[in-house]
């Protein structure tokens, strides 16, 4: 029996300043969504596993319980949430599958939500710095400072790169037209993205607003099974690789300017991929 884990079916919710109140609410969409394109019914969902990065976003924690809220079916089948900073839903997605190739069940839940718009943007920035090594790092500018930080560090040894970085933004908003899930769907341009202004305002020198990640709302949910489960299902969409690559937290211990972690279960700064096929 193969225990291999594939993609059976999937729902996301556009980004954007979503109408829902919370994280709860915006679950309780995506659940009985993904389950409907897996083709399955909640009981035969074997583990849930969720990433939320809370942090005071919202007084509610205990987020893998919410599942069970939105979703009356789903109370009682283990729930786990997972936290690992901008690699949250990768993480849980990690666990996801390693229920799954270990054997311990056929079918896995994976949801990935984040609900941010609600607070004002000087709040946002202050719980976002929980990410960063704050016995050190309490950076002017907040969290996009921290970022300020290693771009201005990476500028000091290579030159100065604005360009280089309004091509990117204006790359991904471009991408974004034709995304029907994405919070900005304009292209707004090369010279728009460099230059610095009224409309483009410096988030935290040199980073402009087109340089920074958007303040958004949203939720995303995978359903995963084993690739003998898949087989009787409408898809199986299996994974080419995945790791995880970890570095010491704090910047002062180590280059911020280089990649340099390495892939294992230790602790630091994490970030995960996991690459569907």
């Amino acid at each position: 029996m193969s225990t291999r884990a594939t993609i059976v079916g999937w729902a996301h919710l556009p980004f954007g300043k979503r109408p829902e109140a919370d994280t709860e609410a915006m679950m309780a969409q995506v659940t009985p969504q993904a389950l409907a394109h897996a083709g399955i019914t909640p009981e035969a969902v074997d583990a849930i596993f969720v990433g939320v990065m809370n942090n005071g976003f919202s007084p509610q924690d205990f987020q893998a319980a919410l599942v069970g809220m939105g979703e009356p079916a789903l109370a009682s089948t283990p729930a786990t949430r997972l936290e690992n900073a901008c690699a949250t839903g990768s993480a849980a997605i990690h666990a996801g599958m390693d229920f799954i190739e270990s054997g311990r069940g056929r079918i896995a839940l994976v949801i990935g939500a984040e609900k941010m718009t609600a607070l004002p943007s000087s709040a946002v920035g202050e719980i976002l710095l929980g990410a960063s090594y704050r016995r050190e790092e309490q950076a002017p500018g907040g969290f996009p400072g921290v970022f300020a930080r290693i771009a201005s560090d990476y500028f000091a040894r290579y030159g100065d790169r604005r360009e280089e970085m309004a091509m990117i933004a204006a790359k991904n908003h471009a991408n974004g037209v034709a995304n029907p899930l994405a919070h900005v769907r304009r292209d707004l341009g090369f010279e728009r993205c460099n230059r610095a202004d009224e409309g483009n305002p410096l988030v935290a020198d040199p980073l402009r607003r087109t340089d920074c990640s958007m303040i958004s709302d949203g939720a995303a949910a995978l359903v995963l099974a084993d690739a003998q489960t898949a087989q009787s299902l409408h898809r199986a969409i299996g994974f080419r690789a995945r790791v995880q690559a970890n570095d010491v937290l704090a910047l002062s211990r180590r280059d911020p300017t280089a990649f340099e972690g390495r892939p294992g279960p230790g602790g630091g700064a994490g970030s995960g991929r996991a690459r569907p096929e």
